[in-house]
């Protein structure tokens, strides 16, 4: 719901007029309170990869962390790698052998890049096969990822996988 949305449903709903500067306070709350702060969704991070393999056997999944100079300071997060073994398994029966490759922008308090590398199965439509949180496409970054999925996927070589990318 937008701020004028919830203005205007107090408004016809209760017949009461407030600030809309209260309205946006009150939303912002009200979204906290449901969804938890993005802060706080990454220290979940650890618990959800670890929950990740028991509901979808053979899946893998990676966490890079940064140590801090100070001991006692909790490690910042790098970046996340999710291959969901369902995902491997439906796209080598039933996609075709090409692979896109991309990253977009995740929007929010932290920024940071999804690069995902996704399939086109027989209705032409989008697979993903594998994905990783990064701080930014760097070579590096592409690298890491690549790696991790050619070990997921098997040799491309072997497999005759072809690759596909804006770049």
């Amino acid at each position: 719901m937008t701020r004028t949305e919830a203005y205007e449903h107090m408004k016809v709903q209760y017949n009461t007029h407030l600030n809309m500067k209260k309205v946006s306070n009150d939303l912002q709350k009200a979204k906290k309170s449901i969804e938890g702060s993005e802060k706080e969704q990454y220290w979940k991070i650890r618990e959800y990869l670890s929950k990740l393999p028991r509901s979808n056997p053979g899946s893998t999944c990676g966490l890079q962390v940064l140590p801090q100079p100070v001991p006692q300071a909790p490690p910042v997060f790098n970046r996340m790698y999710i291959c969901l073994d369902a995902c491997i398994k439906g796209f080598k029966a039933g996609c075709r052998p090409l692979i896109g490759l991309d990253g977009c922008f995740l929007k929010g308090y932290y920024g940071r890049q999804l690069l995902s590398a996704v399939g086109e199965d027989a209705n032409k439509q989008f697979y993903v096969i594998a994905y990783v949180v990064v701080d930014s496409e760097t070579k590096d970054n592409w690298k890491w990822f690549l790696t991790l999925l050619e070990e997921d996927l098997g040799d491309h070589a072997v497999y005759g996988w072809n690759f596909i990318s804006d770049q």
